[in-house]
């Protein structure tokens, strides 16, 4: 019976705590580590040269572009062969201990981060990764990164809110990179950079108007067009479309999945939801559901329609702010009972990718008892050019909606 092969890495790791047989040092910082010079040269071709080459230390090896935590870690790596990146505090930490595998040319350290970082580079930080990455010139990171942020990029995604509440600050070199690798600019790409003009506005104290963003997108690599679409643009102060015959406007409408019990004016005067899109659209009119047929009414009293007189109010949510971009009373006739009511808007709006957006139908004293029939929805609707996702309110989301979908189309 074979016996299972004896691991000494652990023991070699105790020697290397005690100080026991430890013939070589590292000064990094203001901390000391000794260790053992066969040991390290078994891991790396550049430890084998600067203890048993023709110019080999004799002295104590200073280290000045490595934190202490992360020279421990590689040290760790190297007598126990393992790294447990759960234990990692923060991605400046892994990309460091990456820098130490490429430094030193442990492979086997260099291929447990790249996987790591494969496994992990998420929309919300895979800014701060490929930022960082660029600084320490990670070259396979940063291709990494790449990769990744294209794909979101290509599928709609803006990243816009991420940057604006991360606290971590993109560098202009970083941007220049990623507008390098993304020859196409769309409108996510827009808002991305739009919102890093206003995160840079803050880091130098600047207030964010139109000479502000001019002076910062000055040396940014794109055409004077894009230049002057990201300064025009506002997140909160929102133009009415003046030509709407251009468009092409496009139910996006809400899977039914079933009828649940329905909303009661009384029991609440309002109903709330919020919608957000990955690309720039104009926003026409809400599909909402119209009245139920009241049942209390004698045959020859009840009518086919009716008229409504509803509320339309639309925010924008916007770094931690709501501010009302529409708010209009509508007054509809001949609405037909058990059927779907068009909201159209007073105006058109442009609506921002990844935003939020509050629309809030609001009903008066008249229309006090009357039902309106509510189902769970889809959480999304989308045609073959965007995508609008929806939420209720997060109390009544189980209760149903009467929101089934909106009529739109890309902003042109």
């Amino acid at each position: 019976m074979d016996e299972e092969a004896p691991d000494f890495s652990q023991r070699f790791n105790e020697m290397r705590h005690r100080n026991h047989l430890v013939d070589c040092s590292f000064r990094v910082d203001d901390k000391i580590y000794n260790c053992h010079k066969l040991i390290l040269s078994a891991a790396s071709p550049v430890f084998e040269a600067m203890f048993y080459g023709s110019l080999a230390e004799k002295q104590m090896v200073k280290i000045s572009d490595i934190r202490p935590i992360v020279f421990d870690r590689m040290l760790n790596f190297i007598y126990v062969g393992t790294v447990d990146f759960d234990d990692v505090l923060n991605t400046e930490e892994t990309l460091e201990l990456y820098y130490c595998a490429q430094k030193y040319m442990i492979d086997s350290l260099h291929k447990q981060c790249v996987n790591y970082f494969g496994r992990s580079i998420k929309p919300n930080n895979v800014l701060k990764i490929l930022d960082i990455a660029y600084r320490m010139n990670l070259e396979d990171i940063i291709f990494s990164c790449l990769c990744v942020l294209k794909h979101f990029l290509t599928s709609g995604m803006s990243l816009s809110n991420i940057i604006l509440e991360s606290s971590h600050h993109l560098s202009k070199s970083c941007v220049d990179l990623i507008l390098e690798d993304n020859y196409e600019v769309k409108d996510n790409i827009i808002c991305m950079i739009r919102a890093w003009c206003i995160t840079e506005c803050e880091q130098n104290r600047l207030e964010v108007n139109s000479d502000s963003l001019k002076s910062i997108l000055q040396d940014i690599e794109l055409p004077d067009k894009l230049k002057d679409t990201i300064i025009d643009c506002s997140y909160t102060s929102f133009q009415p479309v003046a030509n709407e015959e251009k468009y092409q406007w496009t139910p996006v409408q809400r899977i039914h999945y079933k009828a649940v019990r329905p909303l009661i004016i009384g029991d609440s005067m309002s109903f709330e939801a919020s919608i957000t899109c990955n690309r720039f659209i104009v926003l026409k009119s809400l599909s909402v559901n119209s009245r139920l047929t009241p049942q209390l009414l004698p045959m020859d009293k009840r009518r086919d329609t009716y008229t409504e007189n509803i509320a339309v109010e639309i925010c924008s949510k916007f770094d931690g702010r709501i501010e009302s971009i529409y708010q209009e009373q509508h007054l509809i006739c001949d609405v037909p009972f058990n059927n779907s009511l068009d909201l159209k808007l007073e105006k058109q709006i442009v609506l921002f990718p990844d935003i939020a957006y509050l629309i809030r139908l609001k009903w008066g004293p008249a229309s006090l008892g009357y039902e309106y029939p509510r189902s769970i929805l889809s959480s999304y609707g989308k045609s073959k050019q965007f995508r609008v996702n929806f939420s209720e309110n997060i109390y009544v989301e189980t209760e149903g909606s009467i929101l089934h979908g909106i009529v739109c189309d890309l902003y042109k």
